[in-house]
């Protein structure tokens, strides 16, 4: 079974060299090891000793990287869409459009980065991928696309369904319109397809909800901003299912219990700063990645008390915001929202109270009066 390890932290913590030290460590076990950046700086190479390209080359004995370039995923996307669409559009229209004129809009990014993470893994050619992202807030977007795609393909699959395309159409642009689109669509291929995408989206929902499979490690310096930074991306991370598994302080100093509290009950482990390429000493600090801690479930459900936990470490009560649509809960918190599918045996209920007590907010359930 493949694994993914992605870090999260303030810029300029040492992410990149963390991610290729952990790509080394793995390495050296005898995995087959991937490490794929998403940073355009020269960092990576730097640290590397060597240019990095879209297609993934060898770096060392089982470690090879690759730098994911959006222009190049987007024409390699542009040409499988295109067979998608191209029987439901005018003849000329996809052969029109030419992909490497194609303009990349704000959050394409992490579609395409998602979309390339899940085919790297999928095709089973490595044991461990490393991904080296901005460790930030549009990281955890990124692996959050799944489940946002998975809400809205739930959400809005059966009125897509219920639609008549062909008096849509011709609302729109008379009978003509109806029969072309009528004639030109494959319901029965159009259902193929969706259906492929929706295996697409629960495939990558049960790969970072996982974390066998998919965990990230905080990266930090024993600094009130830093720290602050990264127990609120710690939080945030919760909102897409996705657990941390330890700490990684730079600048090895005497570990106050002021920082352990603020990281418990997650490990720390102290990092040396890399010296003249020398990697062997934070390789040697690096944890066993062999083993997989216990961290605290994102969302734990109680049927009996008809009570859910969920874990938002770094928050504030003033910073989290509950809400019930139906039979689904809505968090939000971390500049982000998520919503909480209610198991059947709870979703006639409404919310009777929530209360935060860091670092759960707690909601509890009751029949409606």
């Amino acid at each position: 079974m493949s694994r993914i390890i992605t870090f999260l932290g303030k810029a300029g913590t040492g992410h990149t060299t963390f991610a290729i030290a952990t790509a080394k460590w793995f390495a050296q076990q005898g995995s087959r090891v991937l490490l794929v950046t998403h940073n355009p700086s020269p960092s990576a190479e730097l640290l590397l000793g060597m240019p990095l390209t879209s297609q993934a080359q060898i770096i060392e004995p089982k470690l090879e990287a690759v730098q994911l370039q959006t222009t190049v995923l987007l024409e390699q996307s542009w040409e499988a869409l295109k067979q998608f669409v191209s029987p439901y559009l005018p003849v000329s229209l996809p052969q029109d459009i030419y992909p490497g004129e194609i303009i990349i809009l704000p959050g394409f990014d992490s579609i395409l980065a998602f979309n390339a993470l899940c085919q790297y893994y999928l095709h089973g050619e490595y044991d461990v991928i490393v991904y080296d992202g901005r460790g930030d807030l549009e990281t955890l977007r990124l692996l959050g696309v799944p489940d946002v795609l998975d809400w809205y393909f739930r959400r809005f699959r059966r009125l897509f369904q219920s639609l008549d395309i062909a008096k849509v159409a011709e609302s729109i642009a008379g009978p003509l319109a109806s029969a072309l689109v009528t004639a030109n669509l494959d319901t029965r291929k159009m259902d193929q397809e969706m259906n492929r995408v929706r295996g697409w989206i629960h495939e990558g929902v049960a790969v970072v909800n996982d974390p066998k499979r998919f965990t990230a490690y905080l990266v930090t310096i024993d600094e009130p901003g830093a720290i602050a930074e990264a127990r609120w991306l710690w939080g945030s991370a919760q909102q897409v299912n996705l657990r941390a598994s330890g700490v990684l302080v730079c600048q090895p100093i005497q570990q106050s219990e002021a920082l352990k509290q603020a990281f418990a009950p997650l490990e720390l482990y102290p990092m040396p700063t890399l010296q003249n390429q020398d990697w062997e000493p934070l390789l040697a600090a690096l944890p066993d990645f062999n083993i997989i801690p216990n961290a605290p479930e994102p969302v734990s459900i109680d049927l009996a008390q008809r009570q859910i936990r969920v874990f938002l470490p770094g928050f504030t009560k003033k910073q989290v915001k509950l809400t019930q649509f139906g039979s689904e809960l809505t968090i939000e918190a971390g500049d982000q929202r998520r919503n909480i599918l209610l198991p059947p045996e709870l979703r006639e209920l409404s919310i009777q109270s929530g209360r935060f007590e860091a670092p759960y907010l707690i909601v509890d359930l009751s029949a409606g009066v």
